[in-house]
């Protein structure tokens, strides 16, 4: 899963509006990358509960 913060001019005009400092469009790109690993962490963690919970539910009818 990819995972964007949007084109950098779109993040960097928003910055601009709360008159925050720009950000380089290479930091950007190490942010997104640090993100997507963290996102897809979790959602593997939910995943694997979700199954587990959805096994014992089952197991319950059984």
């Amino acid at each position: 899963m990819k995972v964007s913060l949007g084109r950098p001019v779109k993040v960097n005009n928003f910055l601009t509006t709360l008159n925050i400092t720009l950000i380089a469009n290479r930091n950007l790109k190490k942010m997104e990358a640090r993100a997507g690993a963290a996102i897809k962490k979790i959602s593997t963690a939910s995943s694997y509960k979700a199954a587990i919970d959805a096994y014992e539910k089952e197991m319950k009818l059984v």
